[in-house]
């Protein structure tokens, strides 16, 4: 079987051996989903073991292909953040791959932002107003009742995911948040707002890998 996720080990893989060994029809949902093949941390347990995968997509050049390629997939064209509104995403344009590529963000790091702007150009990109919901409202609006996997990739906006997610009453069992432009040890304190109890699994590149215990 084929593994899609980014890294070596790939992240789905990872998911798949340390957590879910061939495990059938669960759920996931992965944040920042791209289109839906390409570096994806699902599309393997969509593919083999006929997983209900739910796919976030705020780009519309990205939501385009992601619908294209996972039609038997819930995909939804917004951003989840802590409040249900409308926002704005900022899309740098690289040299190479355009605006098809993983980089943007509700809200950059600084440190990140610098990166890019030294790789695109001060004022080399695109914004896009795009919808926005909580993790809480999207559970309740899906009716998730047990949720095996959540993937957070959202290029610095992580804690506001995270802020919206504090009135939830169903959480996922394995958490797999991309701390690269943060630390671990910034994830493993603002999880302790939640109200339930995370632990930090492994690190494996820049993602940790969380494990509900209660």
């Amino acid at each position: 079987m084929k593994y899609y996720g980014q890294f070596k080990p790939p992240v789905d893989q990872i998911i798949n051996e340390r957590y879910f060994k061939n495990k059938f029809n669960g759920t996931s949902i992965e944040a920042g989903a791209l289109d839906g093949i390409w570096d994806s941390s699902t599309y393997f347990f969509k593919k083999n073991f006929n997983w209900k995968t739910i796919n976030i997509e705020p780009l519309s050049n990205m939501f385009n292909k992601l619908i294209k390629n996972r039609p038997d997939s819930i995909n939804l064209h917004l951003a989840l953040s802590d409040s249900s509104g409308v926002s704005t995403i900022r899309n740098y344009r690289h040299k190479t791959l355009g605006y098809d590529w993983g980089n943007a963000s509700l809200n950059h790091t600084p440190e990140h932002k610098k990166q890019l702007e030294a790789e695109c150009g001060k004022d080399n990109y695109i914004e896009e107003h795009i919808k926005t919901v909580t993790y809480s409202d999207l559970i309740i609006n899906l009716s998730i009742k047990e949720l095996d996997l959540f993937v957070l990739d959202v290029e610095g906006h992580e804690f506001k995911v995270i802020d919206g997610m504090k009135t939830a009453t169903v959480f996922p069992k394995v958490f797999v948040i991309e701390h690269g432009h943060r630390k671990p040890e910034d994830f493993i304190n603002k999880l302790k707002e939640l109200p339930v109890s995370y632990k930090l699994d492994i690190i494996s590149h820049v993602n940790s890998y969380f494990v509900l215990i209660d």
